[in-house]
């Protein structure tokens, strides 16, 4: 019994300490999408980051909010209680709305990330090596948030981007998949300028990077597989969806209803490799 008790508590240490890794610094970030459907520009979605020096958490507090009410059945019931309420009072844009889609988790130290994002109704991650971007400098400079700031250019999954990062917070991190660079990354831009990261705040903090909700909900995938199957999803979205919830016994429309997207070669992901 006694060596079952020890156990048991080195077990609940451990997983406290996974629990209360700390970040030292919080970014904001505005980051961009674009309407695949017409190359338009979307309103840009919220996004933190915390980072330490070993590890860090990109994702959107209200995502993150959202996903923490459904993890349990009363918060399920909460979350339903205000999409029902919103909709009856009329106030369509009070109703909770995830703002971003994915997770991403970088282990600095083991060189490796965790993608979590959703796909119509289903939920994937995958894990990989935090990509070994060749970053060129530039003798570019400028001022972000009070900041000096120098360029890099590199390329990452199919696209050029140009970023903008300070050796003045020596935190080798930045937003979405970026690092590698001696400080702190505050902006990025592709070449196509349909995707852009734009630090909007920065401050110290103690702020826990808590782990994510009903992870085991998330079916593990390849990173090709997973855009894959988005651009699967572009292409017949009804027919997907009604793949997708045919276990339910729902369908939400006629699956031969074709939406109209611009092609891969004028409007695409972030990420055009697959």
């Amino acid at each position: 019994m006694k060596r079952i008790i020890t156990a048991i508590v080195t077990c609940l240490v451990a997983i406290t300490a996974v629990a209360q890794e700390k970040a030292d610094i919080e970014i904001s970030y505005t980051a961009s999408r674009v309407n695949l459907r017409d190359g338009s520009n979307l309103t840009p979605n919220q996004y933190i980051l915390l980072a330490n020096a070993k590890e860090s958490k990109f994702y959107s507090p209200m995502t993150e909010y959202l996903d923490s009410l459904q993890s349990t059945p009363e918060g399920e019931a909460r979350y339903k209680e205000m999409a029902r309420g919103a909709y009856l009072g009329g106030k369509l844009d009070e109703m909770p709305r995830r703002d971003g889609s994915y997770y991403i988790f970088k282990n600095l130290n083991g060189n490796k990330m965790m993608y979590y994002d959703v796909n119509g109704v289903e939920k994937y991650c995958y894990e990989e090596e935090i990509p070994q971007i060749e970053w060129e400098l530039t003798d570019s400079n400028k001022t972000i948030l009070g900041y000096e700031c120098q360029m890099a250019t590199g390329n990452l999954h199919g696209r050029k981007w140009k970023v903008w990062f300070t050796p003045e917070v020596p935190v080798m991190n930045g937003p979405w998949k970026f690092s590698g660079l001696p400080g702190l990354i505050l902006e990025a831009t592709d070449d196509s300028g349909l995707y852009n990261f734009t630090a909007t705040g920065i401050q110290q903090t103690g702020r826990l990077m808590m782990l994510m909700y009903s992870a085991d909900d998330y079916e593990k995938i390849s990173r090709i597989e997973f855009l894959k199957a988005k651009r699967q999803f572009i292409d017949n979205p009804l027919g997907t969806m009604n793949t997708q919830l045919s276990a339910f016994g729902i369908t939400i429309g006629d699956a031969t209803t074709k939406l109209e997207y611009k092609p891969r070669e004028e409007v695409d992901f972030i990420e055009t490799d697959y």
